[in-house]
């Protein structure tokens, strides 16, 4: 019921602004009357290697992911910063298959950041 109206920063990767565009379907229309504004910025993504054993060699991987977002419809009005973090074993011989894990996993948390956008662009609604 909604006419969305979503910002994004230049940080914001392309996948990311196309699940959102593909969820919330933003429309511009001359119809002022409810207009949710939706600003999306400062992504933010760090790779962490875990360095363990004895031949102190990375093993794990902790990789974050984080934006921040400015909701707004009406008179009410949410900031927040929204986190997704993952850890993967990095043991693998074929570094191939650690970049391939590193990309699924990017997949991943960019899914659950548009989950949680979601989750509160309905939350504001109630």
């Amino acid at each position: 019921d909604y006419n969305y109206s979503i910002k994004y920063d230049k940080k914001i990767p392309i996948s990311l602004e196309q699940k959102i565009n593909s969820v919330f379907k933003p429309r511009l229309t001359n119809d002022l009357e409810n207009i949710y504004k939706i600003e999306i910025k400062n992504y933010k993504f760090n790779r962490y290697d875990i360095y363990s054993g004895q031949a102190l060699r990375s093993l794990e991987v902790e990789v974050r992911s984080s934006i921040e977002i400015a909701l707004e419809m009406n008179d009410k009005k949410v900031n927040k910063s929204l986190i997704s973090m993952r850890r993967f074993n990095s043991n693998e011989l074929n570094p191939m298959a650690d970049q391939e894990m590193l990309n699924f996993i990017k997949n991943e948390l960019i899914e659950d950041l548009v989950n949680q956008l979601m989750l509160e662009a309905n939350l504001i609604d109630m």
